[in-house]
């Protein structure tokens, strides 16, 4: 996809900024119902970067993805990106982007919020559909490359046939968003080693050791709030953020800084969280972002006569909230099954012992009384988790599951359902008590716990606990689960 592609340009403007809204939907025709036959196919493929954030696809994942691969195709004729196109995925292998308003409700409201529409206006819509813009479906995900055997990509996130086994498929360079080890359910790690090759990444998780230290840029620096906010920092630093676009593409360039907002205000806690969950850098790329959003002309959806003074229209505590509560509403639509699969990540372990542990995670925003009563009661809340953990593709050793509850507080569930990690639970509690998650006596519902040791207590272990550091997240809690189940 040539530079002028992508931009709404005139024949003298390469460096055009495409709006939002149309930027997402030539990218989209690009990837997908193309012959992928085709010569010109087959070169565009080839030219091609994928930028993937992880399999959890929240809105960081989504954000980093999109803004990143923005300026590197903005920069298309640069040193940077060497005149090849970075194309946004979102790691979703079984939900299309028609199905996103639904199960991911706060990217619509945030691709809304960056499109100029205010905060007012969103709430005020029918419930449910706040989160329902139209330019939600030009997103892509895994699930809609899977459907469509015309992709340029379609290959690439299928099983193998037994002629592409013998024959191997042709190495797609990807580009890793918020995670520092390629992932995608439903394809074994090998797989994925023998069809993509990582040249670039910028992550906020301890380093796992797997992107090349060629890779380019390699950024893995823990102890960031959001991974949007190094992407910020990075394009920064690079120059790859034009410094003075004229003014004519300011509405393309406040698009992009109210999209790249919304994660990191979400994951900072609108930046009142303590500790790792915000940092300088989190800070800084919120100052700069709201620097070019208050001194732009801000256009939205619907022309005004006269445009307002720029101050008058931004209101960072009424962007948060819209966000915040449509995440925080997003279960209400959803199954249980889908509950655990909406913010959910996996990974495969080896115990000392030699046999492999697959452990999953979810982080959930509702505490355990809402879950339970969502299910139908906490029999049917722990048939539930019986049926995500046992599930075929998933088949978990370590079941974890992260909540929040009302009063700001976090819960922390863990079920070892193998006889291979006998005493996890035990050794977890031991190292995460005097270590940074600070684990507390859980003093809930008395019925959950009874039921929980009358369901899984006689072929496995389980306990719950407050995290005592509300600070911490799943960037703490996976590491030590893992390195525990090495350990047993």
């Amino acid at each position: 996809m040539s530079q002028r592609h992508l931009a709404e340009s005139g024949p003298d403007e390469d460096n055009s900024m495409p709006l939002l809204r149309t930027y997402l939907s030539q990218i989209r025709s690009r990837v997908l119902s193309t012959d992928a036959s085709s010569a010109s196919a087959v070169h565009g493929k080839s030219n091609s970067v994928l930028v993937m954030g992880n399999p959890s696809a929240d809105l960081d994942s989504f954000i980093s993805a999109v803004t990143t691969s923005y300026f590197y195709n903005l920069q298309s004729n640069s040193k940077h990106a060497k005149g090849r196109t970075y194309i946004p995925i979102l790691n979703l292998p079984s939900v299309k982007a028609t199905e996103l308003w639904r199960l991911r409700p706060e990217f619509g409201v945030a691709i809304r919020l960056a499109l100029g529409e205010s905060a007012d206006a969103i709430n005020q819509g029918k419930a449910g559909e706040q989160g329902k813009p139209s330019v939600l479906e030009d997103l892509i995900t895994i699930a809609d490359i899977k459907s469509d055997p015309n992709s340029l990509f379609h290959r690439l996130f299928r099983e193998p046939t037994d002629a592409e086994s013998a024959k191997g498929v042709e190495k797609q360079d990807l580009f890793l968003v918020d995670h520092n080890a390629p992932s995608i359910p439903g394809l074994a790690d090998k797989l994925i080693s023998s069809r993509f090759t990582v040249t670039g990444c910028i992550d906020h998780h301890v380093d796992e050791d797997h992107v090349p230290r060629d890779a380019t840029p390699r950024i893995v620096t823990t102890g960031i709030g959001s991974c949007t906010s190094l992407v910020i920092k990075y394009l920064r630093d690079k120059a790859l953020w034009p410094s003075e676009p004229p003014s004519s593409q300011s509405q393309a360039l406040q698009n992009i800084c109210k999209l790249a907002l919304a994660p990191i205000l979400i994951d900072t806690a609108n930046l009142k969280a303590t500790g790792d969950k915000c940092s300088d850098t989190d800070r800084e790329a919120v100052k700069f972002l709201e620097s070019v959003i208050t001194r732009a002309p801000a256009q939205g959806v619907q022309a005004a006569a006269s445009t307002p003074t720029p101050t008058q229209e931004w209101h960072r505590d009424a962007f948060h909230s819209a966000v915040a509560t449509a995440k925080s509403n997003s279960l209400d639509l959803l199954s249980m099954q889908e509950i655990f699969d909406r913010d959910y990540k996996v990974w495969s372990e080896r115990t000392s012992s030699g046999r492999d542990m697959n452990i999953g995670i979810s982080s959930l925003v509702r505490p355990l009384s809402w879950l339970a009563k969502h299910a139908g009661g906490v029999d049917e809340f722990l048939a539930e988790i019986e049926t995500f953990a046992r599930n075929p593709e998933r088949r978990l050793g370590v079941f974890c599951m992260l909540t929040r509850t009302g009063d700001g507080r976090k819960e922390v569930v863990v079920l070892a359902f193998d006889e291979a990690v006998k005493g996890l639970v035990e050794r977890f509690e031991r190292q995460s008590q005097s270590g940074e998650l600070q684990l507390q006596r859980w003093d809930g519902d008395d019925t959950l716990e009874r039921a929980l040791g009358q369901k899984f207590g006689h072929r496995g272990e389980y306990k719950i606990w407050f995290m005592g550091d509300t600070s911490k997240s799943r960037k703490q809690v996976g590491p030590l689960l893992r390195e525990v189940v090495r350990g047993m």
